[in-house]
């Protein structure tokens, strides 16, 4: 494969793009100090208002306990998060975002969205359609192909 063979591949693409959306998003999200890990977590919470376990935090953002920790580690320190005893297991703190995160998250998605109008707003009529129902397809391929792996392990 050559190296314009590779970069028209989808999986390079796909990768590419997503690349460099975090990179104009890092640079575009610094006059609020959020990465975007930790505007992904935030995100995740505001959906949450009642809260979530630290471990179910991890997973529903792709990370591991210990990086999961730290993240909240620093959002807690500016008072976006707190954690708190889960009611329901003693062994699991709960998170929670406080009114200060919700305000973040807002100015996040602000952020996001002003990236994404700015680099889609060119597309011809109906292509955004087209590129958003193709990747929920390809994600649910690959959400499909990963339950479809599980069982046959089990």
């Amino acid at each position: 494969m050559d190296k314009k063979e590779a970069e028209d591949h989808v999986g390079y693409l796909l990768f590419d793009v997503s690349r460099q959306f975090r990179k104009r998003y890092e640079e575009q999200s610094k006059n609020i100090g959020l990465t975007l890990q930790q505007s992904r977590v935030i995100g995740y919470l505001f959906h949450h208002p009642d809260g979530l376990s630290q471990a179910t935090l991890a997973a529903a953002v792709d990370s591991d306990p210990m990086t999961i920790s730290g993240i909240l580690d620093r959002l807690e320190k500016r008072g976006l998060v707190q954690r708190v005893q889960d009611p329901s297991d003693s062994r699991a703190k709960l998170v929670t975002l406080l009114p200060d995160g919700c305000e973040h998250f807002k100015a996040a998605r602000c952020i996001s969205r002003k990236l994404f109008d700015e680099v889609l707003d060119d597309l011809e009529t109906g292509h955004r359609e087209i590129l958003i129902s193709s990747l929920k397809h390809i994600r649910d391929r690959l959400v499909d192909a990963s339950q479809e792996n599980k069982e046959t392990q089990e």
